[in-house]
């Protein structure tokens, strides 16, 4: 049988002298069949480029240069240059050894679609308390998983990973936002996450890639803070699994409940942690060996805290079972239409609402976080919300692109498909302005944003108002609409003007959609009816303290009089003030 063809990728990062090895050792592989090197220089400024192109390789070498974007762009970059019908990811301080290659055809041969290898510290690693730790954590974790353990989210490392071409582009490669900017963390967890649920994967102790950790104290603890936002993300995209990886860094044990998480509620003692823990670790080799196991035990002791504090300042594990859903309609100034000045909000004052509401702890979550909170396989984030659009008016585009997407804000937009002049022709009729709504090459663009599209009906009747066809029309018939469009088939449906009744329900429902939207206010639990989910809207008038106490007191917006009334209490108070009334006493 011939031998598979192998694409080995490598990306780095400002480490000439430890990739430069790293590449000698993959130039000494042999192997029967076809094999090529290709080398993702991510913005790199210490000469490894040039250093690299100094190294000599009986096979092709690709040498890849690009600006800094994050270890998931460039491990996704390297595999749209390759060729191989196997793809080995290989870190930059992995020093494989010649049969590496062979060992991974092996498992294919087997039926493999992915292949783990064993990460041993390579023994010219600079010593003390942290390859210490790298040494027992590679060994523990070879002889589990030789023993055919099942893999763990801890085990789906993209340190040393091969998988099967096919099955890499059928998955979409690596999620690029979990990396973005050159951060750390997980996205290589998430890529596995995805490859263990449809896919066999096995671990291959014979593939040996020694692992030259050459990591700063100072940054090993960056990497733990890091790591911890990185594990609230992606408890965030895999409610499922999230507090599975909270609990395999310890959330349950005494010691994170009661001394760890408290504390890195305070934040000063972490700083005072990490610093007094990097100056341990500096020390370790000069301490006498009585003194070092206490030492190590301190040292992991604070990288810890380390850790639950990134899990604090990305908004902590998720416990809560409530989502606030906002409703917005145009963003754009529409002060002057007799008709829909009260829906369209200047992007400025969007912008700024996004970001008081950040500033007061709120977390935006996707819509598959609403597809877990419903379905009752997961919490959310305190103060958890969704944003949503209805109708898709032609600004949407630019929105999500320079106001969503910068800061990762996810969305629902509810998309009218069947306007034959792509215009609000259903408020036409009120007097309003026309207004121009996304296109099918809009709706598709939206959706590179982070917006997800959902359906708004076809013609934006009142459902109950319509017999059984054309119930079936703007519900089926506009989910087949979108479709065909290009975009996803939607999952989620909100019913124009807010108006449903049990038969506009259950024709959604019948229609296939995952849930429906009105505009009941209040807050979304797992218990809701998902039929009938509420949202907050949000108008032109909701400015101050009546967009914060709407948001924070959602319910309040459910009796719109009830509202008014208590925003214009102020007014009315100091109304009878002038008229020579006394204030009410206040007891003091």
């Amino acid at each position: 049988m011939k031998a598979p063809s192998f694409s080995i990728i490598v990306p780095t990062f400002e480490r000439r002298e430890v990739v430069c090895d790293a590449v000698r050792a993959i130039a000494r592989i042999g192997y029967p069949g076809s094999l090529e090197l290709i080398v993702v220089v991510d913005g790199s400024t210490d000469g490894t480029a040039e250093a690299l192109r100094t190294i000599e390789c009986r096979f092709p070498t690709n040498i890849v240069v690009q600006e800094n974007r994050g270890l998931a762009q460039a491990r996704n970059r390297g595999a749209a240059e390759a060729s191989g019908s196997i793809l080995l990811f290989l870190d930059d301080d992995m020093i494989c050894e010649p049969d590496i290659v062979r060992r991974h055809a092996d498992s294919y041969a087997a039926g493999a679609d992915a292949v783990l290898g064993h990460i041993p510290l390579d023994p010219a690693s600079p010593p003390g308390v942290l390859a210490e730790g790298v040494r027992e954590w590679a060994e523990a974790r070879a002889a589990t998983l030789s023993s055919g353990a099942p893999l763990t989210l801890f085990d789906l490392l993209g340190g040393h990973l091969s998988v099967r071409r096919e099955v890499f582009d059928a998955l979409g490669g690596f999620d690029q936002t979990f990396t973005a900017g050159g951060t750390y963390g997980n996205e290589d967890i998430d890529f596995g996450t995805r490859l263990i649920a449809a896919y066999t994967i096995v671990f291959n102790r014979q593939a040996v890639a020694w692992h030259r950790y050459v990591v700063s104290p100072r940054a090993h603890m960056r990497q733990y803070f890091e790591g911890g936002c990185a594990d609230v993300d992606f408890a965030r995209k895999h409610p499922e699994l999230g507090q599975q990886l909270f609990e395999l860094h310890g959330a349950r044990s005494w010691r994170a409940r009661l001394i760890l998480r408290p504390l890195a509620s305070l934040g000063w003692p972490v700083a005072l942690a990490r610093t007094g823990a990097i100056a341990l670790a500096k020390r370790y080799d000069r301490l006498p060996s009585a003194l070092r196991p206490p030492a190590k035990r301190l040292f992991f002791a604070a990288r810890d805290l380390v850790y639950w504090f990134g899990v604090r300042s990305r908004g902590g594990i998720p416990r809560s079972r409530r989502l606030l859903i906002l409703c917005y309609h145009a963003i754009a100034d529409l002060s002057g239409d007799p008709v829909l000045a009260d829906y369209g909000l200047p992007p400025v004052r969007f912008a700024k609402q996004l970001d008081a509401l950040l500033a007061r702890g709120f977390t935006f979550v996707s819509p598959d976080a609403l597809a877990a909170l419903i379905a009752g396989r997961a919490r959310l984030p305190a103060r958890a919300a969704l944003l949503t659009f209805d109708d898709c008016y032609a600004e949407l585009a630019e929105v999500a692109r320079t106001i969503l997407a910068p800061r990762g804000i996810p969305a629902i937009a509810f998309a009218v498909s069947g306007m034959a002049s792509g215009t609000n022709e259903w408020d036409n009729s009120a007097g309003s302005l026309t207004l121009r709504l996304l296109d099918a090459a809009g709706l598709r663009e939206i959706g590179v944003s982070g917006v997800e599209v959902g359906c708004h009906s076809r013609t934006h009747r009142p459902l109950p108002q319509l017999d059984h066809v054309d119930l079936e029309a703007e519900t089926a018939g506009a989910m087949t609409d979108l479709a065909a469009m290009g975009v996803p088939t939607p999952r989620y449906f909100a019913y124009p003007f807010g108006l449903r009744d049990a038969r506009a329900k259950a024709a959604v429902a019948h229609a296939g959609f995952a849930a429906g939207f009105g505009l009941r206010s209040g807050c979304a639990t797992a218990g809701s009816d998902r039929f009938d989910l509420p949202r907050v809207e949000i108008l032109a008038r909701d400015t101050g303290w009546r967009f914060h106490l709407k948001t924070a007191w959602p319910r309040v917006a459910g009796a719109p009089g009830r509202f008014d009334r208590l925003m214009q209490l102020p007014a009315r108070i100091n109304a009878r003030l002038a008229k020579g009334h006394r204030a009410p006493s206040t007891g003091v």
